[in-house]
């Protein structure tokens, strides 16, 4: 399955979008990123701990310039009080909303592209919630984000939320 096709399934299940997005905002999560990690569990994709940073570098600045610039517009727009036409804010917003789901797509497709195509043997080698949870780890030190990733009692640690996102998609996913 194509990452894109995988990330935008993943993210309309019920609970995935607020906990992607606590992620997001509380802990400095790339949204992108996540859905890429739990993508490549699902595939079986594996790859040298040191490829990591590589991937996730070759998208920083399409990430820095183009995403979280149109999300910073979309979000200012969804409180703009400043001019008198609300139909006119909310149609400039829904096409900042476009624009951001493009630019995002471009990241997801750009992370597939430099992702390995080579597969892990299922029965031998670690499930997908193991190789999703310890890519994220990988990603978390990338985005200078601390993951707690077994902090299970913590609500809302970035470990917790990641755990749940997981076995979200993983039992109710494609």
């Amino acid at each position: 399955m194509k990452l894109w096709d995988y990330a935008v399934a993943v993210y309309a299940l019920d609970g995935v979008q607020q906990r992607l997005l606590a992620l997001q905002d509380r802990h400095g999560a790339d949204v992108n990123v996540i859905l890429w990690c739990l993508w490549c569990g699902r595939e079986g994709i594996i790859m040298a701990d040191k490829d990591v940073p590589q991937i996730l570098a070759s998208v920083n600045a399409l990430t820095e310039q183009a995403v979280r610039p149109l999300r910073q517009v979309r979000r200012y727009l969804t409180s703009c009080r400043e001019v008198s036409s609300a139909d006119e804010i909310a149609s400039l917003r829904k096409d900042v909303l476009a624009l951001e789901l493009r630019a995002e797509k471009l990241v997801l497709n750009a992370l597939e592209e430099k992702t390995p195509v080579q597969r892990a043997d299922t029965t031998t080698n670690p499930s997908m919630e193991q190789r999703a949870a310890h890519l994220f780890m990988l990603a978390a030190q990338h985005m200078d984000i601390a993951p707690g990733i077994d902090d299970e009692n913590t609500t809302g640690s970035d470990g917790t939320l990641f755990r749940t996102i997981l076995t979200l998609a993983k039992d109710h996913g494609p």
